[in-house]
């Protein structure tokens, strides 16, 4: 197995950007056909190190609580000194698909030590592979010697590199969030999910609740072999099968590329001081339920996506561009309605726009009093936000008290990204050869009417000024609404640092989704009732401004990653 290929640069004529985000400041609608090259670069990465950590935490609790039964010593070492792990991986959620598939294998390849012996079992370091093909193309993610890749290679006989690049720090599952879960674990005598005892069949051995960030796994260990063998958690099932020969693992190298890739910190604490825990058999790993019913009223809803589609056309049923596969985790829409306007060619408070707007809204809802809008469940993105705020400020439309409004990643002050664009442009465009690779895509110089009307406000005309105000006031004003703002400009989903570098460019003093900072998001409503897990009614997530809109699913790892279920589960 190739160790080496960290050491020097390998050099191929790879283009890095190809499935770049297609705006750095907005949500610019891109074909259908480009979806499947938006994959998930740290989903790849995550389920490695997620697996890793949740099993490490099964093996710290044993050593911990030390239950009569097994022999911790060899619980440890039996991880330590395997050829390989096998993971088998099944996510129980469709908004957590891995290059269209909910399987996928990993394999774990621990790492020899040379420390002392009383080093090498207190952490461990692995190599990895997850290797996904689909059906238009093979993704693969490898972590070899403490740096991580991304590849997308051809579903042809010799597997063609089509592009590649490094995983990022921020894509890896923090592993300081590894040892207050450790500290936390226990072993249980049951398992329920939702309202259900689940037979997790662990006859043979003993189960284990392990926290990690915010999620709960419950893991079935073996007595007799001192192997961990499976888990579940609320969104994944993961089953362990040792391997004995690396022949059984595929070849883990790293693909060719032009840059040396940044060192992540991968390596698993195995020797944690623990705190007080219940180790009472007949404790119970309480579970989340995979999936939500609707909780509330089931209304029809409307979709209002943000700037950048070119043309008002009639509206659909479904918008995967803009918003992925939402209408299947949408129990609380009896209907639901994705609007297309033209916002491009008009600033946002333009109003043939606002009352288009409405039109769409009036068409989409039930039980309508004239200019009211009667039941609706509107969900708006981005620019999205201020147009449906505009609306009602100006009095083309009310909401009633029957809407329920979902508010995503709104910039109700503006963003410092649409100055940036101003700026750019009239200096004769950008200077960053990664913005122009995504920029040369959608033609942003000279700057459109819709995205010169994102300036922040108080760089903007008075007109404009008022507008943001009173678009403000509406959503503060409604009282059925719900909130996410994104604070990380990598998100759950990027093949290059192309919104980091926007977000960097930008010059924003606040936490940011790439695009739109906090401040600007929760403008007019404040930061109270705010919580990073998707179970907050108003959610603060670790995610970038295309995945507050839904299009990108859920992480696989950490509660305050998962915008889906958030939708899902809090209406």
């Amino acid at each position: 197995m190739p160790s080496s290929a960290l050491d020097t640069e390998l050099h191929s004529p790879t283009v890095a950007y190809e499935a770049a985000p297609p705006t750095p400041h907005e949500d610019v609608v891109a074909p259908t056909s480009r979806r499947s090259s938006r994959f998930r670069l740290a989903l790849g990465l995550s389920v490695l190190c997620g697996v890793a950590c949740v099993s490490i935490g099964a093996l710290f609790v044993v050593r911990s609580t030390k239950p009569a039964k097994p022999d911790t010593h060899s619980l440890v070492s039996t991880l330590q000194n395997a050829a390989a792990i096998q993971v088998d991986v099944q996510a129980l959620r469709p908004s957590m698909l891995l290059n269209g598939r909910s399987t996928a294998t990993i394999y774990l390849v621990p790492r020899q030590q040379t420390a002392t012996s009383e080093t090498a079992t207190s952490s461990l370091e692995f190599d990895a592979i997850l290797t996904q093909r689909g059906e238009t193309h093979t993704e693969e993610y490898v972590l070899l010697n403490g740096h991580g890749y991304w590849s997308i290679l051809a579903n042809d006989d010799d597997a063609t590199q089509l592009s590649a690049g490094c995983l990022q720090p921020t894509q890896v599952p923090p592993m300081s969030l590894l040892q207050p879960s450790l500290t936390s674990s226990r072993i249980v005598g049951n398992v329920i999910v939702g309202d259900t005892a689940v037979d997790m069949s662990c006859d043979d051995g003993y189960l284990l609740e392990v926290a990690f960030a915010g999620e709960i796994f419950a893991w079935c260990a073996s007595s007799t072999t001192s192997q961990l063998v499976h888990a579940k958690g609320s969104d994944l099932t993961l089953t362990l099968t040792y391997l004995s020969d690396l022949a059984d693992v595929p070849t883990i190298q790293a693909p060719h590329l032009d840059e040396m890739c940044p060192t992540l910190d991968t390596t698993m604490p195995l020797a944690v001081a623990p705190q007080a825990r219940a180790t009472r058999a007949e404790a119970t790993a309480q579970l989340e339920s995979a999936t939500c019913g609707c909780q509330g009223d089931m209304k029809p809803c409307l979709f209002l996506h943000g700037v950048g589609e070119s043309s008002t056309q009639a509206s659909t049923s479904t918008f995967a561009a803009s918003w992925g596969s939402i209408e299947n985790n949408s129990p609380c829409c009896s209907s639901l309605t994705f609007a297309h306007l033209d916002t491009v060619s008009r600033p946002w408070y333009d109003a043939t726009l606002l009352q288009e707007f409405c039109d769409a809204a009036l068409g989409a809802a039930s039980n309508n009093n004239g200019n009211a809008v009667g039941d609706l469940i509107l969900v708006t993105h981005s620019m999205g936000n201020l147009i449906a705020g505009g609306a009602v400020a100006n009095n083309l439309c009310q909401l009633s008290n029957r809407v329920s409004w979902v508010s995503l990643a709104g910039p109700m002050t503006g963003s410092k990204t649409a100055n940036l664009l101003e700026q750019k442009c009239n200096s004769g465009g950008w200077g960053n050869a990664a913005i122009k690779s995504i920029l040369s895509l959608v033609g942003k110089c000279p700057a459109q009417p819709a995205y010169l009307s994102l300036k922040t406000q108080d760089t903007d005309n008075s007109y404009a000024q008022s507008q943001f105000a009173m678009a403000q006031t509406a959503r503060q004003q409604h009282t059925t609404k719900k909130l996410l703002c994104g604070s990380s400009p990598t998100g759950l989903i990027t093949v290059d640092s192309a919104l980091q570098i926007v977000s960097q460019m930008s010059g924003f003093d606040n936490p940011n989704d790439g695009v739109v900072d906090l401040n600007s998001c929760t403008a007019g409503v404040g930061t109270n009732g705010f919580g990073n897990t998707y179970s907050s009614s108003n959610y603060y997530a670790s995610v970038n401004h295309l995945d507050a809109s839904f299009r990108n699913g859920d992480g696989w790892w950490g509660d305050d990653r998962k915008p889906v279920k958030w939708f899902e589960c809090g209406l």
